[in-house]
């Protein structure tokens, strides 16, 4: 036995250097591995099945380390550890192969902060929204502003950067994050990617779980080029006609009726400048070329602080700045309508700019004798045409400070016999918008904007002896500046102030000719100002919770010069007036707009919302049509007309399946709004300097339930959405004090849309939607009265029109791709109501000339089976 001992001795010595010899350092040994939502346990299970190494740890060490997304190749084991614990109090020690964990009590506070562009790496576009994730032991995100911009604040460590947006690839880089510092992103474009796609940017990643707002749907501009159209012209507000809780005031037009709301109360801006009548051809088309568009965005009743002056939507639609890397023409020639885009650098990566234009074609088909003769015999006679005009540039002044100037106008000349043999319209928009982004530092984003709109409508007597031009316009001019700051990865904060200065001219009356029987009428202009300020914080409480809170503060003043009449008890006789010099404030009002959203999140895959927001809107749209003419009255508030505002709760569950292929939600809305304004019976309009005499104001109150089931991903896509609501009125002296719907009150609303690539070449795409009839009044009788016979007419919008509903249908065939070849091309074939389904567009009364003893009604629709081909070209 005393003779094994050394032989013993030398054997376990042996073994022990053996094992020294064989147990690596954890700063040599590297690994691949990637890691989702994972806890620190499995991720120390992760590295033992890849390496040699085992570990030793107390459970309750590391029980609150979770939801660790990390993604390295051949990265050592230290370096690993030393990322996925970089926020906790945890130390790792080698012995042999056995790494042994342990809790020190200390905890690294040092943060940093990284910033930057994401552009789009074939033309320079900044990307409106793309998602911007660092990923480490935690997952910290953020999305890009409206310029591209992004900040997030994250302890230091080694981090994966990676950014999305759909139609890109997605890019992953490996970054060093112990300083702040600016970390600008190009994302590159996806092999096949339609034609539409390459010519604009789509949208972002981001899905509707996880943001904290209620009612906001963004729609891709190649989404909205798959959507069959009349003569397969792409349109804007017509594509949001299929989402829930907007519906057309109108069949075919382009009047958006978002949650039992009016036309008047969506803010429709382009550049951030609003456009007061975004229609053509009394609302066939919308005034936006889609070619010159990248981002179209809606926020339906409580939408962030940072927008105001409208209680029902806000329909944010952002121009491209043009291509900074290479010159491309792209354009369209269509059955209704063509296009033409240019767009290059003016100096390459640095500035660069993008002129877009469309005319209509529809005034040259109705002028052909034999199309003439099937619509109306006098059609040819008509002059039915539109023109619009984008125009940007910007330029890069360097690292932190960008330049951008965009310019809008639009024009439509519209007489057409078969709907008026008297009156011809004209109306034009102009907008223009000058910004400045400057990054003060790496958690303060600024932008200052100087917008002016001006909005003109007109109409003249054809061949009649009073001959005149009736005449009316709208100018709003705004300054003011908006700030975003990062305080740190939990707390996002936007703030700013601004000016609005707003002149109406309500009408005017020009003689055309000495001759004219008519005589020249001025209203007095109505001059407003407003001073605003807001600020909105987006906090994360915790992993589950969010929030997005803030409030709006705005002065509202009504500015002479003005003549103010004071009347008696029924407004029936004037007892005094006040004249009012230039500048001088006849009426002022406060409005203040608390809003609030919070998220709760189910499921990474499931979340319950709930919003609440007040709003304001200090003009008003006095209107007894709901197609949206040009003679329609916008009026500031002002003794008589006090501002309308809202109260809005909304609450709704949103889920996705299939890692976000598809998403589904359901929401429930009400909404009470106060001040609102219709006219009396009988009312005298034209050119009435005492207009108020004629307007009745009140409340009213909507509900509804939103439903949506949305595929995203796949060669087929598309959504399905059905809308229960309801819109009730009440205003004192309107239908015997008693609650009435409004015009536009539609029951249910149910829209299809579907689209399908059969190959890299050709799709199709189905579209159809069902929406109840609106209201109207219609007389329920005659009676005779000093020996006339009169029309007598029941309670107001009592009559319920017939529901309409539209099939339409679009194919596209791109023309096959060769080696070297500039040239891309494609054919859209579409067929807009399909069935030819004759929808009421509108509905008139009249007697009969023989006695007036009996009376009919006729119904008007917009247009039956139209069949289109349009052919779209990029270079």
């Amino acid at each position: 036995m005393k003779k094994m001992k050394p032989i013993l001795v030398f054997i376990c010595c042996t073994f022990l250097l053996i094992g020294k010899v064989r147990a690596q350092d954890m700063d040599k040994v590297t690994i691949s591995i990637e890691l989702k939502n994972a806890s620190l346990e499995e991720a120390f299970t992760k590295i033992e099945s890849g390496t040699s190494f085992k570990f030793n740890y107390k459970t309750a060490d590391i029980a609150g380390v979770k939801g660790i997304n990390y993604r390295q190749q051949h990265v050592t084991v230290k370096k690993l550890l030393a990322d996925i614990t970089v926020n906790t109090s945890l130390q790792f020690e080698q012995f042999d192969n056995y790494i042994v964990v342990k809790k020190t009590g200390k905890q690294s506070s040092h943060s940093i902060t990284i910033y930057g562009f994401v552009t789009a790496a074939n033309s320079g576009e900044s990307l409106i929204g793309a998602t911007v994730n660092v990923a480490g032991n935690k997952t910290y995100s953020t999305i890009t502003n409206a310029y591209g911009f992004y900040s997030l604040t994250v302890p230091a460590a080694t981090y994966t950067v990676n950014c999305s947006y759909v139609g890109f690839k997605d890019i992953d880089t490996t970054a060093d994050l112990h300083r702040t510092y600016q970390h600008n992103i190009q994302l590159v474009l996806n092999e096949h990617t339609p034609l539409q796609t390459v010519v604009v940017a789509t949208t972002a990643k981001k899905n509707p779980v996880k943001n904290t707002i209620t009612g906001y749907h963004r729609l891709s501009i190649a989404e909205i080029k798959k959507i069959a159209m009349p003569g397969g012209e792409a349109d804007v507000l017509k594509s949001l006609q299929f989402l829930p809780g907007i519906q057309t005031s109108a069949e075919g037009t382009t009047n958006l009726s978002v949650r039992g709301g009016s036309y008047d109360q969506n803010l429709i801006l382009l550049d951030e400048a609003p456009v007061y009548n975004p229609t053509h051809t009394l609302g066939f088309f919308s005034a936006f070329n889609t070619d010159a568009l990248k981002d179209v965005a809606i926020y339906k009743g409580v939408f962030p602080s940072w927008y105001g002056s409208r209680l029902s939507s806000v329909v944010d639609v952002r121009m491209k700045e043009g291509n900074a890397k290479k010159y491309t023409v792209t354009g369209g020639i269509g059955f209704l309508a063509s296009r033409l885009t240019i767009e290059g650098p003016i100096k390459k990566e640095r500035s660069s700019f993008i002129v877009s234009g469309r005319y209509s074609n529809i005034g040259m088909w109705l002028k052909i004798p034999q199309i003439a003769e099937k619509i109306n015999q006098n059609t040819k006679n008509s002059r039915v045409s539109f023109y619009d005009l984008n125009v940007k540039l910007n330029k890069r002044l360097g690292a932190k400070d960008r330049l951008y100037l965009s310019a809008y106008t639009g024009y439509d000349n519209f007489f057409l016999n078969a709907l008026d043999k008297g009156n011809e319209m004209n109306w034009s928009n102009t907008t223009v918008t000058a910004r400045w982004n400057h990054i003060f530092n790496s958690n303060v984003f600024a932008n200052t904007s100087l917008l002016y709109s001006n909005y003109k409508y007109s109409y003249d007597l054809v061949e009649d002896t009073r001959n005149f031009t009736w005449r009316a316009n709208l100018k709003e001019v705004t300054l003011k500046t908006d700030l975003d700051l990062t305080i740190n990865g939990n707390n996002q904060v936007k703030f700013g102030t601004g000016i609005t200065a707003q002149d109406v001219l309500p009408g005017q009356v020009n003689q055309k000719s000495a001759s004219s029987a008519s005589k020249e009428v001025q209203l007095n202009n109505r001059s407003s100002a407003q001073l605003f300020a807001y600020i909105n914080n987006e906090q994360k409480i915790s992993k589950r919770i969010s929030l997005s809170y803030g409030l709006r503060a705005t002065w509202f003043a009504a500015l002479g010069d003005a003549m103010v009449y004071r009347y008696n008890a029924d407004n029936s006789d004037v007892i005094d007036s006040t004249y009012y010099s230039k500048g001088k404030v006849i009426k002022s009002y406060m409005g203040m707009e608390p809003r609030a959203t919070a998220r709760v999140l189910l499921s990474p895959t499931a979340s319950l919302k709930f919003s609440y927001g007040r709003n304001y809107q200090f003009q008003h749209l006095l209107t007894n049509s709901s197609v949206g003419l040009p003679t329609d009255l916008w009026m500031p508030s002002d003794p008589y007309f006090k501002p309308q505002y809202a109260d809005q709760y909304a609450a709704g569950f949103y889920k996705t399946i299939l890692n976000d292929s598809y998403e589904g939600s359901i929401e429930g809305y009400y909404r009470k709004s106060y001040n609102i304004t219709d006219f009396k019976d009988n009312a005298e309009v034209f050119l009435n300097d005492k207009i108020e005499t004629q307007v009745l104001t009140g409340g009213q109150k909507g509900y509804g339930l939103e439903f949506m089931l949305k595929k995203n991903s796949g060669a087929s896509t598309g959504w399905i959405s059905y809308t229960w609501s309801k819109a009730l009125r009440r205003i004192y002296g309107v239908n015997n004090n008693e609650w009435y719907p409004p015009t536009y009150d539609h029951r249910h609303n149910i829209s299809f849309v579907y689209s399908y690539a059969i190959n890299k070449r050709a799709s199709v795409s189905v579209n159809w939607i069902y929406r109840s009839g609106g209201r109207t009044t219609i007389p329920l009788g005659t009676y005779i009265f000093n020996e006339a016979r009169w029309l007598y007419y029941g309670k107001r919008n009592e009559y319920q029109l017939p529901a309409s509903h539209r099939l339409d249908i679009s194919a596209t065939w791109k023309t096959r791709e060769k080696p070297n070849r500039k040239w891309q091309s494609e054919w859209v074939f579409s067929v807009y109501n399909a069935y030819n389904r004759q929808n009421v567009f509108a509905l008139f009364i009249s007697q009969s000339y023989n006695g007036y003893t009996n009376t009919k009604a006729t119904q008007v629709y917009l247009t039956g089976i139209l069949p289109s081909i349009t052919y779209n070209f990029k270079f």
